[in-house]
């Protein structure tokens, strides 16, 4: 009973011990032998731990790990060769607006004679919010020296009155009825050259403009060249592009000599 209780308590032993500790045990091994003979179990856990060795572990490579710069780059540049590198389209559209806009603000300025086009920047305050005047009344041309508003809603005339008042178009309305009439001072020689010499800002602005969208444009090209298109394709789009930026400046031109002259013969 004794023998067997000594047995129990080695093969606990060695449990505790572990792989690291069985260079310490070697002045034991000839009782661990003889206790052997008493009880298999011990035998076993001898040749376990005796034949145990260190595993290393290694972290496993990710497949389809991060791609080179270079490769990323190439399919990132890869383009459809049926697909056009700039939407021409979409581009004189955008030179279109400015053009427009450029239109717009030349009708609005004041050179002695009527043009309801004086009154499209005006904002009305109602009740509910702002309002452009052009929304909620027509105007129209009274006489040459003249301009006729009607609000389409009956007691909204002086608020009209007012909001041309405030714009800072240097007008000044008066009521009549349910209506506003807005007279347009004549012009002087001095304030016509006034006029004359802001066309030129105006003109710029717009070539400026103009030119933006010609640069957006052309990086957009400058991207599809990088995915092998032939030189020769590109010069081509070039002149498309420059061609296209010329007309609509020309049309910019055009307007800006048009509205000095009708300021001159004012």
């Amino acid at each position: 009973m004794a023998f067997r209780v000594l047995v129990t308590a080695s093969a606990c032993r060695l449990c505790r011990v572990g792989v690291a500790s069985l260079s310490m045990l070697a002045p034991r091994v000839a009782s661990a032998a003889i206790l052997s003979r008493l009880d298999p179990t011990t035998t076993m856990l001898q040749r376990s731990l005796s034949q145990s060795q260190p595993i290393r572990m290694y972290a496993s490579k990710k497949k389809g790990g991060k791609k080179s710069g270079k490769q990323s780059e190439e399919e990132t540049e890869k383009r459809d060769p049926d697909e056009d590198p700039v939407d021409m389209d979409k581009m004189e559209k955008h030179m279109q607006v400015r053009l427009e806009r450029l239109s717009s603000d030349l009708q609005a300025l004041r050179v002695g004679r009527a043009n309801p086009a004086l009154l499209n920047s005006v904002r009305v305050q109602l009740k509910g919010g702002t309002a452009s005047l052009t929304d909620i009344a027509l105007v129209t041309v009274k006489d040459a020296h003249n301009l006729l508003v009607i609000p389409n809603t009956f007691g909204e005339h002086t608020l009209i009155d007012t909001s041309i008042r405030n714009a800072g178009l240097g007008l000044n309305p008066r009521l009549d009825k349910n209506a506003v009439i807005v007279p347009v001072p004549k012009t002087t020689k001095e304030s016509r050259d006034k006029l004359i010499k802001s066309l030129g800002g105006m003109a710029e602005q717009t070539r400026v403009q103009i030119r933006k969208v010609r640069h957006d444009a052309m990086r957009q090209l400058k991207a599809a060249a990088k995915a092998s298109m032939p030189k020769d394709e590109v010069r081509s789009w070039e002149k498309d592009i420059q061609t296209a930026t010329d007309k609509y400046i020309a049309k910019a031109e055009e307007l800006l000599k048009a509205k000095a002259r009708d300021i001159e013969q004012a």
